[in-house]
């Protein structure tokens, strides 16, 4: 039989709770802050690609105000909501924190997967643009507004941007007792090499990583132009570690014309494989 891409998703669905969605006017924004609005999307869509919505009004209920907390767990004296307290508890997201973002961040709005378990993201407070490819890899551009949490299956492609009000504080969920692991991958860089990129692939998108050819090959991928050096959060999930570039020395004094060329030849090896082993952490 031949293969469909995606999941089956339930016919007259009630998807009234969804946020706007619709698809970019430049893969590649100039201002990703803008809405660059193009055409609608139906959230049958993204249901399709594997990601689930949910909304929970945040209001009435006890979050801190317009700052972080790494981790947060809900306040004993509190105003608590219950129907977080159930999702939690059903999908096992053991660690919470609340991290704020107040800018553009060129590190979140590279395209990137995470590899460590599926992404939660629940809206408390401001907004931002979540882009995320179809099975078709086309972008979805969806506004998330307070009150959207947003589950990203491991493996999918995607990245975000504040908006114009340049402000959003957003609870991050991560199942199990252990640490969260908020490691990604650049797009670029996943090379057919990632379990859960090519586990994501299996299941939604008939097996065809888009980025390789039939026999596994990287093709790149000629819309990553937003390149950034490699950056990892310290343990207070804050902190930056810049990667140095690597340098060939050129000084090729006394040797041979092939002992020069195997030594820029392993250079290049090393370089390459450092580089696809860094991960960026992202929103």
């Amino acid at each position: 039989d031949t293969c469909v891409k995606g999941i089956d998703v339930e016919e007259g669905g009630d998807y009234s709770s969804w946020p706007e969605m619709f698809r970019l006017t430049s893969a590649n924004p100039e201002d990703p802050t803008l809405p660059n609005r193009g055409d609608t999307v139906d959230p049958k869509v993204l249901l399709a690609a594997g990601v689930e919505f949910h909304f929970l009004d945040p209001s009435g209920f006890t979050y801190p105000n317009r700052t972080k907390e790494i981790p947060w767990s809900p306040p004993a004296n509190g105003t608590n909501d219950p129907a977080l307290a159930q999702l939690r508890s059903e999908s096992d997201y053991q660690y919470a924190d609340i991290v704020v973002v107040e800018d553009y961040a060129e590190k979140f709005y590279t395209e990137h997967i995470h590899a460590g378990g599926d992404e939660v993201r629940y809206v408390i407070d401001g907004s931002g643009f979540f882009d995320i490819r179809d099975v078709n890899d086309e972008w979805v551009r969806m506004h998330a507004p307070i009150g959207a949490l947003i589950v990203f299956p491991s493996g999918i492609e995607h990245r975000f941007a504040v908006d114009e009000n340049e402000y959003i504080q957003a609870m991050r969920l991560f199942p199990g007792a252990g640490e969260p692991d908020w490691s990604s991958v650049p797009r670029n860089e996943t090379n057919g090499n990632v379990t859960a990129r090519n586990e994501y692939a299996e299941k939604y998108l008939c097996g065809v990583d888009p980025d390789l050819d039939d026999h596994g090959h990287d093709h790149g991928h000629e819309e990553q132009d937003h390149s950034m050096e490699g950056e990892k959060e310290d343990d207070d999930h804050d902190g930056k570690d810049n990667m140095e570039s690597m340098k060939n020395d050129s000084n090729t004094t006394g040797t041979s014309p092939a002992t020069t060329i195997i030594g820029s030849t392993t250079t290049i090896i090393l370089s390459s494989i450092i580089g696809t082993l860094l991960a960026i952490t992202a929103l």
